[in-house]
Formats: structure tokens, C-alpha cells, sequence
């Protein structure tokens, strides 16, 4: 609406300008400019849009994942994460090697570091070191660094003297990874998703995502944060971590039979409430998977207390269940999505405005 205000103002002005007898090319130049603004809040309202669709991104699309806004959740999913594995052909440094190796290319152990507090920071995920639901891996498919020798684009600069380096040119930043989700305490068929991100020196973010407190501190952690290579490591991991929760979303909510008082059945859920009225099919208790693989029946809700229910048998006897037995619950509304907190920090960014003829042209 603003934009549109924009142009019928500019148009008025400009009828009103050769009602006067003005220069006939005010009118291309205020259209111009009329122009420029519609362009510009055409952009600020596209730059918060996330997609889920793609798997390639580049420059500012790519950008806006350096930092998401995730909503609140009240479902947790604990999850195990494992060291990642490095297929890029650039080695990891050490913990034991001086700060100096990452002058000659080598990547940042805090890489860890960053995906576990982006994991954390999806208010969804809860990494933990005990036996969790799910085991999370990020495998880091291919690096492409902007220059062949250093880390990123800070570190060059101060390299950029010797006499080999010089004359090259910065490339841009290119990441390949893929995230695996295997079972932990609950069953999940394998699953992998690939994302590939770029970015320029162009597309940096004024304020990428923040850390947990201890990597807010570190300064090779902020210092890697603050290079393209850095933040397109950040926007990969969170566009995996956000398809990882799209998918953890769609598995079935579990509960079990808590208590069992001739054919009333005691229900209770960790991981979310009961709905009064509903219908739930029931697993047997398998001491070997947990689970069984085959529904035994279905059991009625008649009385819920958030994660506490009520419920009576259906289709089966109750005489046929035992406590500890699962109850499998309906999958809840879809995830929301997260907000994209990009704002570039460079000037370079490409903004394309229409070009309008002035109206004394041709």
C-alpha cells in the first residue's frame, strides 16, 4: 500500500509539473524514483519468506538463513549428535594445534560447537550426551573456500601481502552438506536430506544467528561468524536442522497405559495431551523393539487431564493389554515456520530497478 501511495503521488506531481510547463523528463525521473521504492518494498517483503522446496540456494536467498527466528514449541525431541563427518578433502584442525593452522585452510573445530547451539536454538531439538530419541549426524559434503589457502575471506587479508596470493581473486563461498536421522529410543526409518548454499562477501548478515553464551565469547567462534564462509556453514545447518524437524514432525506421538483397573485404562504421554473423544490405536509391548510393529486394536478417550487420559477398550478385550503397553496419538498441526532475521551487511548487494524513458525520449 505504501508503494502504491508512492506512485500515485509521483504521478500526480509529475501531471502537476507539466500542467506548469516543466521539463518533460521530471516525469521519468519521479517515475524513476517511484519506481525504486515499489522495488524496495517489494524486497523487504519477500526477505522474511522461507523456502523448504529448494535444495540450492545462493547469495541473499541463501543469506536468510544465517539467522531464524524459531517459534515456541512444546514438543522437545531429545537427540544425540555426532561428530561430524568431513568428506570436503579440508581437513578439521585439532584441538591441540595452535590458532596459526587456520592460516593455511584448515576449518574450525568450533564447527561442532555452532551446529549444536543452531540445533539447540530450534526450541525443538535438545542435544544431550545421555540416550536420546533420535541420533543426528551432519556429513560436510564439499568447502569452497573464497581463497585457496585461507579459511575465509577475514583471515586472508592478512596474508594477502605474500607474494603468491596477491593476485588472486576471492571466490564465492560454496558448502554442500547432508543430515542423517537414525533410531535412538524411538524407531525412525533412516533419513537423509542435501542442501547446497553460496554466498558472496555480498550477502553477509549485519547479525548472524547468536551462540550459547561459551561461543559468544570465543573469538575464533565470532570471527568465523563474521565470513562468508562461516555464515553459509550457519545457513546450511539451519535449513537441515528445519527440514530434520518437518520430518521428526510427521512420526507418530506415542503414550502408554499407564495404570489398569479391570477395562479402565490409565494413560499418560511425555510428548504431548490427550484430546477428549479421540480414538488411539494400541501396540503391544515388544521386549525386544519396544513396540510392536502391528496395531492391536483401538481404545476410546472418555476423560483427559492435559498429558493424563482416561480411555476404554474398542475393539479389543481389555483382559488382552498390560501396562506399559503404547497408545499411538494423531500427528499434531504442522510446524510453523521460522522468521528470517536477515539484513545485509554490504552495500553491494544487487538491487534491480525498472528503467523508465523520459517522457521527452524517442
Amino acid at each position: 500500500m505504501k508503494a502504491e501511495y508512492l506512485v500515485r503521488i509521483a504521478i500526480n506531481s509529475a501531471n502537476l509539473n507539466l500542467f506548469r510547463r516543466q521539463s518533460k523528463s521530471q516525469l521519468g525521473l519521479v517515475l524513476k524514483i517511484a519506481l525504486l521504492f515499489c522495488s524496495s518494498a517489494a524486497f523487504a517483503q519477500q526477505e522474511n519468506e522461507i523456502n523448504l522446496n529448494a535444495r540450492y540456494f545462493e547469495y541473499q536467498q541463501a543469506a536468510m538463513f544465517s539467522h531464524l527466528q524459531w517459534p515456541e514449541s512444546l514438543t522437545k525431541i531429545s537427540v544425540n549428535l555426532l561428530p561430524i563427518k568431513n568428506y570436503s578433502g579440508i581437513p578439521i584442525e585439532q584441538r591441540d594445534e595452535r590458532p596459526e593452522y587456520f592460516y593455511h585452510g584448515k576449518l574450525p573445530l568450533a564447527m561442532n560447537n555452532i551446529f549444536r547451539d543452531a540445533t539447540l536454538a530450534s526450541r525443538y531439538f535438545v542435544p544431550t550426551n545421555n540416550k536420546a530419541d533420535y541420533q543426528m549426524e551432519l556429513i560436510l559434503d564439499s568447502y569452497q573456500l573464497p581463497f585457496q589457502y585461507a579459511p575465509d575471506d577475514q583471515w586472508w587479508k592478512k596474508l594477502h601481502g605474500q607474494a603468491d596470493r596477491w593476485l588472486q581473486t576471492p571466490k564465492n563461498a560454496s558448502i554442500t552438506m547432508t543430515i542423517k536421522i537414525t533410531s535412538g529410543n524411538k524407531k525412525i526409518k533412516p533419513w537423509m536430506e542435501k542442501v547446497q548454499m553460496m554466498l558472496s562477501n555480498c550477502d553477509l548478515n549485519t547479525l548472524p544467528q547468536p551462540q550459547s553464551w561459551m561461543n559468544n565469547r570465543d573469538q575464533i567462534t565470532q570471527n568465523y561468524l563474521s565470513t562468508t564462509p562461516g555464515q553459509t556453514f550457519l545457513a546450511a545447518a539451519n535449513f537441515l536442522i528445519l527440514k530434520s524437524i518437518n520430518r521428526i514432525h510427521q512420526q507418530p506421538l506415542l503414550g502408554q497405559i499407564k495404570h489398569k483397573h479391570g477395562s479402565t485404562l490409565h494413560l499418560i504421554s511425555n510428548e504431548t495431551n490427550f484430546t477428549m473423544g479421540e480414538t488411539l490405536k494400541v501396540y503391544y509391548q515388544d521386549a525386544d523393539n519396544g513396540k510392536s510393529g502391528l496395531s492391536a486394536g483401538t481404545i476410546k478417550v472418555i476423560n483427559t487431564d492435559r498429558n493424563h487420559a482416561i480411555a476404554y477398550p474398542v475393539t479389543l478385550r481389555a483382559d488382552h493389554l498390560k501396562v506399559g503397553d503404547w497408545v499411538e496419538l494423531k500427528s499434531p498441526a504442522p510446524y510453523s515456520k521460522p522468521l528470517s532475521k536477515f539484513r545485509s551487511a554490504s552495500q553491494c548487494a544487487e538491487v534491480v530497478v525498472a528503467e523508465v524513458a523520459d517522457a521527452n525520449e524517442g
